[in-house]
């Protein structure tokens, strides 16, 4: 007595199903890879261009607040307080210096710079391609009772060479 024991496997149709099936999800997969590659250099650029603007930030803080300002700092210009004058209003603005020579905070404003220089004036080695633009304005109110002429808004913005622009912001006090 033979007993016959049913085939066991895969058919030709169910093998080439696989086939298929595999083929699509690697090329789903191969896709999203590629794509990941293609913009994994974006973080990077990104660190970079934070790095400037930190940098940029950083540098104009340390200046004083404007051309009238003893070194060492001065006094908030309030109603009231020991110090109602404060150092005299100055428009904001290059006071006819150069980027090396710039010695206070509305010395920055409207600085533009393509590839960024460090403040010797010296281009910043790897920057090519990242802009950095600087702004410098008076707010129109007063913040938590400084007048509004001690008060400074500084906006650094880099845009990088993948054109993906960073913006910090910051208040600076007239103390």
């Amino acid at each position: 007595m033979n007993k016959q024991h049913p085939q066991t496997g895969f058919t030709l149709v169910e093998t080439v199903i696989v086939i298929v099936l595999v083929g699509v999800m690697m090329a789903g997969m191969t896709a999203l890879f590629m794509n990941n590659v293609g913009n994994s250099h974006r973080p990077y650029l990104r660190q970079k261009a934070l790095a400037v603007t930190n940098a940029f930030m950083d540098e104009i803080l340390r200046k004083r607040w404007n051309e009238a300002t003893p070194l060492g700092g001065g006094c908030v210009n309030t109603t009231s307080g020991s110090c109602v004058t404060g150092p005299a209003v100055i428009a904001i603005g290059t006071d006819g210096e150069s980027r090396a020579t710039y010695d206070d905070i509305d010395d920055y404003h409207g600085l533009n710079q393509s590839p960024p220089q460090d403040s010797s004036g010296t281009d910043m080695p790897g920057y090519a391609g990242y802009t950095v633009n600087v702004s410098v304005i008076q707010p129109g109110v007063n913040w938590n009772a400084v007048p509004a002429a001690d008060v400074r808004l500084i906006t650094v913005s880099v845009t990088s060479s993948s054109n993906e622009t960073l913006s910090v912001s910051a208040y600076r006090i007239n103390f």
